[in-house]
């Protein structure tokens, strides 16, 4: 059995925020808890801590249902103190085996040196599924803390660092989108964690000139990304990674691609820390071993 509580803007559902009817599911739920969210724009942010688990947000339609809100690094607090990247996030997870599907998450703050980083979803808890969501921001749009997380057939856009963290993520076929000059991914993988950010039949766009786009940079020097059978536009640099201006990140950051495809495909130019993997390595590189789960979570995705 699964309770089921619905949110609607329109006074039709249990709820008109999703907020409260996060706050209605108990303590350590007995049961998994669904919550419907009907069309709208739900202008808050969103907060599920680490004491509630199994719960499911599913939204009416991907592009229709949006949950937003605004904060960014630079704004100050009552006093007068600026919040920092990890306080602006639009939703902020804690809890364990959460799913969010067939909706928008999105920081509207914009972007430039009075914003900062402005976080849309900030995922620290484990076994969590992201399906069918779109991540809309700029700077520093998916914060993946720890805990090991799945996303499938979403849509993520940003222009800087805008897939960090240090947890265990896999994205499969989502399009990663990049609005400008930057950086995808900004890893911070811990060293004794063989997998950190793994992108698999996925698919990088943008707007922005040929050339002005790294695949990433390490946030720490351990930094594990790898991006397998992906499709590259012309806006990824022939060099593929940056070293954040430290060398010492080359002896260390894991960074591979296989079987990258597309006008951004450059092999051969390359960084030479970064490395092209083999059929035997890719192999082994499957959704049970990247989890190293025995409950199979994301399975039936």
């Amino acid at each position: 059995m699964s309770q089921i509580i619905r949110v609607a803007l329109d006074g039709s559902g249990d709820f008109t925020t999703v907020q409260e009817a996060i706050d209605q599911v108990r303590v350590h739920p007995l049961e998994p808890v669904t919550i419907l969210i009907k069309n709208g724009l739900y202008k808050e942010k969103i907060f599920i801590p680490d004491n509630k688990s199994s719960i499911t947000l599913i939204g009416e339609s991907k592009e229709n249902t949006v949950i937003s809100y605004n904060n960014y690094a630079e704004m100050l607090d009552e006093n007068q103190n600026k919040i920092g990247t990890f306080k602006t996030a639009s939703i902020h997870i804690l809890g364990d085996d959460i799913t969010v599907e067939n909706l928008t998450i999105e920081n509207n703050a914009g972007y430039g040196p009075d914003i900062g980083q402005a976080v849309a979803l900030y995922v620290s808890g484990d076994r969590c599924v992201y399906k069918n969501v779109r991540l809309l921001g700029n700077q520093d749009t998916l914060y993946t803390g720890k805990g090991r997380h799945y996303f499938k057939d979403c849509y993520i856009e940003g222009h800087v660092d805008f897939i960090f963290g240090a947890a265990t993520a896999v994205f499969d076929h989502c399009e990663i989108h990049s609005l400008r000059s930057g950086y995808i991914t900004a890893a911070s993988t811990p060293n004794d964690e063989k997998y950190g950010y793994v992108f698999l039949d996925c698919k990088l766009t943008s707007v922005s000139d040929a050339e002005t786009v790294y695949l990433g940079r390490p946030w720490r020097p351990y930094a594990a990304t790898m991006f397998i059978r992906t499709w590259m536009g012309p806006h990824i640099k022939a060099c593929g990674w940056d070293n954040w201006r430290d060398e010492s990140n080359e002896k260390t950051a894991r960074y591979g691609e296989y079987k990258s495809s597309g006008p951004g495909e450059k092999e051969k130019s390359r960084v030479h820390w970064s490395r092209i993997l083999t059929d035997d390595e890719v192999q082994i590189i499957t959704l049970k071993n990247i989890f190293n789960s025995k409950n199979r979570w994301f399975e039936n995705v």
